[in-house]
């Protein structure tokens, strides 16, 4: 039998990739790790090769002849590869293989759930900015981005395994149908479907002696009897829905394949390599989801607007409930929303966790001091084809009581800014900034840096310097001329989860920087943002930030 495995060098760990693949925990293949592919049971074994997104990789020296041996480093790459297995003489095998992020940056899910909360929070934002229009869905004009892409199609993978389950045990309805029989092929007909038979046709009479009919009918009968059999139908509203979605979608990518295509022509080799390695992706994935559109509960139902109605079915059954929570993740990831933090893939999520402390924060603001201050004018740019783009570089954002977030907020030297604020050694640029304008020029006023880093545990040691630094370099010039500092507190956002011992000074390092006398004391530290978390847990984040800054200093 001829099989490939992967063998993972640092941990010696050993799986199947091919056939039949084993199941792998997430996390088990890294980027930046070290894996082995092995070739067994193939007579054609040296002459095998291997591609991993159409590029060969070197095979190894084969300890056995019928046995081939190739080395992959993924690199900072991760996300879905495409493996393509060449045997002479046989048509190619095509699988893939999920590398997901170093855990020190947690998994490929938690990048899914910050893609989905900027996207929920860039319609929610959007609602309550001045923009009086709704955000189209479809592929329009501009091809659709890698991050969307990437969220896509981890989407499907999960459709498929909620519609399996569909299949398993779909729900049904029982309907009645009326056929009408001449009165003698109607030999199961009831009692009351014969008497309701003489409501309407003719009626005839029996010629033969002795009568072989009930005697209350006196020897007459309908000539046609209208018979009803029950039967077990697929066709519900929720399948009609749930078809149309998936047509739509499998549509959907069809047509963004061809924008991929269209909109690199004119690009260098490498960026039409990508944008081909998409769309062949996008074309696969619109076939996959078009083979679920064909299954049974969907073929045998009618037609419906690609919408879904929340329904008891959808609100009872488990099975249509996950559907319904995957149509509206799909509907985030077509929707017309543009940026250049979509461009990311998820080997740069750290990038991507930048923005969405941002919009998290934001989105908190407003419901912690009220929409009414809140202004994002700046944050979104609607376009004439319905589509919306977030602007993702040095925006501010006023959200109520005076405070202003502001997003990659760049800071030059100080004695060339107009209102001689800034850094005293060069041009410095944190994540987020939470500011609180002076009431006087004479006054400082309030300024947080918060700098997202998306790591955990001892990678947050290797943070510090940064928030260091800002604390330091951001200075203010008086009227007097005196230079003195302006960030009244400084802190790291990070996903990590701490481990808090009665006092701070117990606490070993990093969990001592989540300390709340630790933070209170010195307006130094970190705050616990993380992919899941509530909109309250996120707003309860931002008023610990803003209590610890504004509290008096101790004596």
């Amino acid at each position: 039998m001829v099989f490939l495995l992967m063998r993972s060098e640092s941990t010696g760990a050993v799986w199947r990739v091919w056939p039949d693949p084993e199941p792998v925990t997430p996390g088990t293949v890294q980027e930046t790790g070290s894996y082995l592919f092995e070739l067994h049971g193939s007579p054609e074994a040296a002459a095998a090769d291997l591609l991993i997104d159409d590029a060969k990789l070197e095979a190894l020296r084969a300890p056995a002849p019928d046995t081939a041996r190739w080395r992959w480093l993924p690199g900072f790459h991760a996300g879905i590869v495409d493996v393509e297995l060449r045997l002479p003489g046989q048509a190619p095998r095509h699988f893939e293989v999920v590398t997901d992020p170093d855990r020190r940056k947690l998994t490929r899910d938690d990048f899914d759930t910050m893609l989905r909360e900027i996207l929920d929070d860039t319609f929610a934002l959007f609602s309550l900015s001045s923009f009086r229009k709704a955000v189209a869905r479809g592929s329009g004009n501009r091809p659709p981005a890698i991050a969307r892409l990437e969220f896509l199609r981890s989407r499907i993978d999960e459709l498929e395994g909620v519609i399996a389950s569909i299949l398993r045990n779909p729900r049904r309805r029982l309907t009645a149908e009326e056929t009408i029989l001449p009165y003698h092929r109607a030999s199961r007909a009831t009692g009351p479907e014969i008497l309701r038979s003489f409501r309407s046709g003719r009626i005839v009479q029996e010629q033969g002696s002795p009568s072989r009919l009930p005697a209350p009918l006196k020897g007459f009968l309908p000539e046609r009897i209208r018979v009803r059999r029950r039967l077990s139908s697929l066709d519900l509203p929720e399948h009609r829905q749930m078809g149309a979605c998936l047509r739509s979608w499998s549509a959907w990518l069809a047509a963004a394949a061809e924008l991929l295509e269209r909109g690199q022509r004119d690009s260098d080799a490498g960026l039409r390599q990508g944008a081909a390695l998409w769309a062949a992706r996008c074309r696969r994935l619109g076939r996959r989801v078009g083979l679920l559109a064909g299954a049974a509960p969907f073929a045998e139902s009618g037609e419906a607007p690609p919408r879904l109605v929340l329904s008891s079915v959808f609100r009872n059954d488990p099975a249509y409930r996950r559907f319904y929570r995957l149509w509206q993740d799909m509907n985030l990831g077509i929707a017309a929303v543009f940026g250049d933090f979509l461009n990311l893939p998820l080997a740069r999520t750290f990038e991507l966790y930048e923005l969405w402390c941002f919009l998290r924060l934001v989105r908190a603001g407003a419901e912690t001091f009220g929409p009414e201050g809140l202004d994002i004018r700046d944050l979104f740019i609607a376009d004439a084809a319905g589509g919306v783009t977030l602007a993702a570089g040095a925006v501010t954002v006023p959200v109520g009581s005076g405070w202003k977030l502001c997003f990659q907020k760049q800071y030059r030297e100080f004695w060339i800014e107009p209102d001689r604020r800034g850094s005293y050694s060069r041009t410095m640029t944190p994540d987020v900034v939470a500011a609180q304008d002076p009431a006087t020029p004479d006054e400082p006023g309030r300024l947080i840096v918060l700098d997202a880093k998306y790591r955990i545990d001892d990678g947050l040691n290797d943070a510090l310097s940064s928030i260091h630094t800002y604390r330091d370099a951001l200075v203010r010039e008086a009227e007097s001329g005196k230079i003195e500092g302006i960030v009244t507190a400084a802190y790291l956002l990070t996903p990590h989860l701490p481990v808090l011992r009665t006092g701070y000074r117990a606490t070993p390092m990093p969990g001592r920087l989540f300390h709340p006398d630790y933070r209170a004391g010195f307006r130094f530290g970190a705050v616990t943002l993380r992919p899941g978390m509530t909109a309250a847990g996120i707003a309860e984040a931002l008023r610990l930030v803003v209590s610890d800054a504004t509290a008096p200093e101790a004596a």
